[in-house]
Formats: structure tokens, C-alpha cells, sequence
């Protein structure tokens, strides 16, 4: 579990440190304070190999070259997408300047360097090929390649730049004390996403955990399944509705019920590792919020799953809120705000107490 984490350098985040993260956490602050960067400098930390949809989902790669492209529009496309991961998305390629995500325990670090491939002659006449990083200010030759250079915990990778973007090999993974990390956010395609989800769990007793949530807004749906509709290869989600003929789309039930159970899917499907949902309450009529935090609670605590979920909503706050006051979630959940104060972001938390006041007299903390 992550207990901590302290960014630096990393988009509007330049310097960052929360000092606890609970089970169940839940995050909020104005527009462009590092909701969703927080949640993607935890993806980082989990697993590296996120890097690449990071930059696509946030639009970075609409340059991205094919491979037959002409290898300075490559280079030029790639290093344009590396710099909008720095702080003012300034760089300069081996100015020493890293991003470092560190949770006391385990450090991802990555910066922007040149690298020339050499060989030397070892002691029996083997020839030892390898990748050596030019330090800051080391006089460049022809043929080194700007590259994106990753640490974690010590081990390195070096990613050339003169190559797409979607071709890279990010060698080093993922931390593997933290099982099967989940993001949703608004780029999730959940046509795609769910189907894949639910055939993962089908037949366990994690089915019933979906089906409790989907009860959340329909009390009658006894079962669901997943199938293709019409000519479409896309299968949908279709539910059995007690004392109703046939079987229901979910899609002509609302969004509210669609998005439960895409949450619900993702968290029984991160057993044992993290789940991170940005803008948990889209589509979610506040009626409904108390008892999906319950759901979410008690799975997550069955399932050992940490959540890390972010919201605008004071409604979603205060339901949070009303669910940590109870006395089996009271150690289990934490909520942060994240606020700018003389151009730095920085985090207040309020405990269970404070939270309950917050509701009872409707103060504005989003």
C-alpha cells in the first residue's frame, strides 16, 4: 500500500508531499490544483508502462509519427510529448532536471538525457557493448540519442526518442508489492472496458459485489450478462429485472448505473493492488453517493484494493464524509483537499469529525 507520496517536477505538481494516504482516499480542489496529475503521478509509481497512455489520453500525442516518418519530425513529435511532463513544461535534454515520485520506500525518477552506445574489451577479449548517459554539460557527438532515462528504485532504463512513441519498451514495469492497478477516468471506454471486466470475474463471488452496486439504482436486477448487439462486435450490458419480461439494456437505465458498474467492475478486479478513479461522482444523483462509498468501503477492505479517487462535488464530499464517521471506516478512509497558496499546491486533510461538521452546515471545502 501506498502510505505516502512526495512529487516533484512533475507537471503543475513542482513540489508536492502528502504525508498519509488511508485505504479509501478521496481528493478534492478547484479546477487545474492536480486532481487527476496527482492520480496519474501514482500511476507512475505503480507502473511505469502508463507513461505512454498518459500522453496520449491527455493529447500529447496527436503528433505521434509512424515509423516511416522522417526520423527529425519523430524526434521532434516525441521530445515536444517528454517536455509536457516537466513543470512549465520546460526542458533541456541533459540539464539535470528530473521528476522524482517517492513514497519513502520506493522512488520512480525520470529526466531527459543523451546516451551514446561504447564498447570496451574486457580482461579474456570480449567486447562489452552498453549505454553510457552523458552527465550535464558533457561535450555531445554524432550519434547520441536524446532519450528518456527512468529509475526506479535504483534500476535504470534507458527510452530513445528517435523512435514513435508507441513503439517504446519501457523495460522496467511495475512495483511488485502492488498487484493489478486500475485506472477510470473520462477517456475510459467502458464498451470496451466492462465486457473485458465481468468475463474476468464471471462464475466467482465477485459477481455479487457488482450486483449489490448496480442495486444501488434498480433494487429489482436479479443477474446480468454481457451481449453482442446486432451487427456490432461491441458487446453490451444487458440485466434480468425482476417482474419484467425479458431482458433490460442497461445502457436505457441511465448513466448513473452504467458508471457504478464500471466502478464496481474496476474494483473487484484490482484484488490486492490500487484503483484510481478521477471524478468518481460523474453522473451519480447525490442519493445515491452514501451508499456507493459503502459498497466501495467494504469491498475494498475484503479485497484489500487502495482507492484513490478525486471529485468536485461537495455532495460527494459530504457523503464520504457520513460513511468515515462510521466507526468501522473511521481508520479507513481520508480526505484531502488540494489548494494553491502563493503559487504552490499543498494539501489539508480532514478527519472524520470535521467532515461530519462540514455536512451538518454545508460549508463549502471543495
Amino acid at each position: 500500500m501506498i502510505n505516502s507520496i512526495s512529487i516533484s517536477n512533475y507537471k503543475n505538481l513542482s513540489e508536492l508531499h502528502i504525508p498519509a494516504f488511508s485505504q479509501v482516499n478521496l481528493i478534492s480542489g478547484k479546477n487545474n490544483v492536480g486532481k487527476s496529475t496527482l492520480l496519474e503521478a501514482l500511476q507512475l509509481h505503480i507502473n511505469n508502462r502508463c507513461l505512454f497512455p498518459i500522453l496520449y489520453f491527455r493529447g500529447e500525442l496527436d503528433s505521434d509519427k509512424r515509423p516511416s516518418a522522417h526520423p527529425d519530425d519523430i524526434l521532434r513529435a516525441n521530445l515536444s510529448a517528454a517536455s509536457s511532463l516537466f513543470t512549465g513544461r520546460k526542458w533541456e535534454i541533459g540539464d539535470g532536471r528530473k521528476i522524482e515520485i517517492n513514497d519513502g520506500s520506493h522512488t520512480v525518477m525520470l529526466r531527459l538525457v543523451r546516451y551514446r552506445d561504447v564498447e570496451s574489451e574486457a580482461d579474456d577479449g570480449a567486447i562489452i557493448k552498453r549505454r553510457m548517459t552523458l552527465l550535464p554539460g558533457a561535450e555531445t557527438q554524432a550519434g547520441d540519442v536524446p532519450a528518456i532515462e527512468i529509475f526506479r528504485d535504483g534500476d535504470r532504463h534507458l527510452i530513445p526518442l528517435n523512435i514513435p512513441i508507441s513503439q517504446f519498451d519501457f523495460g522496467i514495469h511495475r512495483r511488485d508489492d502492488i498487484g493489478l492497478s486500475t485506472v477510470i477516468s473520462s477517456n475510459t471506454d467502458s464498451a470496451v472496458y466492462n465486457p473485458r471486466k465481468w468475463d474476468a470475474i464471471t462464475l466467482t463471488e465477485k459477481e455479487d459485489y457488482v450486483i449489490e452496486a448496480l442495486r444501488i439504482i434498480e433494487p429489482a436486477i436479479e443477474s446480468l450478462a454481457f451481449l453482442e448487439s446486432g451487427t456490432h462486435s461491441k458487446r453490451f450490458p444487458i440485466v434480468k429485472v425482476s417482474g419484467t419480461a425479458g431482458r433490460v439494456p442497461l445502457r436505457s437505465m441511465g448513466d448513473g448505473i452504467n458508471r457504478i458498474l464500471t466502478i464496481i467492475l474496476a474494483l473487484v478486479n484490482s484484488e490486492g493492488g490500487a484503483l484510481l478513479v478521477d471524478e468518481i461522482d460523474n453522473g451519480l444523483h447525490y442519493t445515491v453517493q452514501k451508499r456507493l462509498w459503502e459498497i466501495i468501503f467494504s469491498v475494498a477492505g475484503k479485497l484489500n484494493v487502495q482507492v484513490f479517487t478525486t471529485t468536485h462535488s461537495s455532495d460527494c464530499i459530504g457523503s464520504f464524509g457520513k460513511v468515515l464517521a462510521e466507526s468501522d471506516n473511521a481508520a479507513m478512509g481520508r480526505y484531502i483537499r488540494l489548494e494553491k497558496r502563493n503559487g504552490v499546491i499543498r494539501p489539508t486533510e480532514y478527519d472524520e469529525r470535521e467532515l461530519s461538521i462540514v455536512a451538518a452546515n454545508n460549508l463549502e471545502i471543495r
